[in-house]
């Protein structure tokens, strides 16, 4: 019976750290990414949309936040607007632009190009609830959910379907729109915070493997909107597709047997847990020998 008990406790232990070294393998954790608000505020690549760019090289020269940003599942955007008072809808109902969800209701949405993710309008190719309605100042969230992980972002930006020439004083709204001239509206939009995830090694390493453990995989993110993101404004509109390119140091001893396990733990990827499973194995196999050898004497 106290062999028995011996054995169960054993295994339980091996059990046990697999089950640990596993979660602590898929575990990310939220990160906050700093973001300056230095840039003025710009537009859309389409009549008079405002936009707060945060990361904007594609025709702009916005560098409010570091690019080299690893990021995972989503990114998700804590801003302020003031200067619309309390509207909450064009009042031109005439006009309109891609960046309208149903109609011409007052909208925001997170856009930009991050490794295989692309988002550059609000309805058509790239229809999307993650969308929130603007109804006047006040503080708002929204997020873009993530499709793949990356460890950089292309580009990144705050959109908006508010023209801000409406804010503008009649005598001088032509100047204004001509010059694109987004100060004359005294509308102003805060980015308070940006956070996501950080990727988990492990993804990060197996996006990139190729058959001998190691590689490098590059995703072009095209510009999918069907637009040519080239407006008269060159401080506001995006103009190119960008490459993000990946690498990721592969891990070739996924395969060790228990039999070479003892030379090859040391030398296991940081992020990699087949080292403590077979070290785990071992061990426990190891104690069970000793016990049975013991109670045979």
């Amino acid at each position: 019976m106290r062999l028995k008990n011996i054995l169960a406790a054993a295994a339980a232990f091996a059990f046990c750290t697999v089950s640990f070294a596993s979660l602590a393998a898929n575990a990310g954790e939220v990160k906050t990414i700093d973001c300056s608000n230095a840039s003025a505020l710009g537009l859309g690549d389409e009549g008079n949309a405002l936009r707060r760019n945060i990361y904007n090289v594609w025709g702009n020269s916005v560098e409010d936040m570091d690019p080299n940003t690893a990021v995972s599942e989503y990114i998700k955007i804590d801003f302020t607007i003031s200067g619309i008072g309390s509207d909450s809808a064009r009042k031109d109902t005439s006009s309109t632009t891609k960046y309208d969800a149903d109609g011409v209701n007052y909208y925001a949405f997170v856009g930009g190009s991050i490794a295989g993710n692309s988002r550059h309008s609000i309805s058509g190719a790239d229809a999307t609830s993650e969308y929130t309605p603007i109804t006047g100042d006040g503080n708002y969230t929204v997020t873009w959910t993530l499709d793949a992980p990356s460890e950089n972002i292309s580009c990144l930006y705050l959109q908006t379907n508010i023209d801000f020439t409406e804010y503008v004083a009649e005598a001088d709204r032509e100047t204004a729109e001509k010059e694109k001239n987004t100060g004359a509206s005294g509308i102003t939009i805060t980015i308070n915070s940006i956070t996501s995830v950080e990727p988990d090694k492990e993804e990060e390493t197996s996006e990139g493997s190729d058959e001998n453990g190691e590689g490098e995989t590059t995703t072009t993110t095209a510009d999918d909107s069907g637009s040519n993101h080239n407006d008269n404004n060159n401080n506001n509109s995006t103009t190119a597709s960008k490459s993000t390119t990946t690498t990721a140091a592969g891990n070739s001893s996924a395969s060790t047997t228990a039999a070479t396990a003892a030379s090859s733990v040391s030398n296991t990827p940081t992020g990699d847990t087949s080292g403590v499973v077979v070290a785990a194995v071992v061990l426990t196999a190891a104690g069970a020998a000793a016990v049975l050898s013991r109670k045979k004497d």
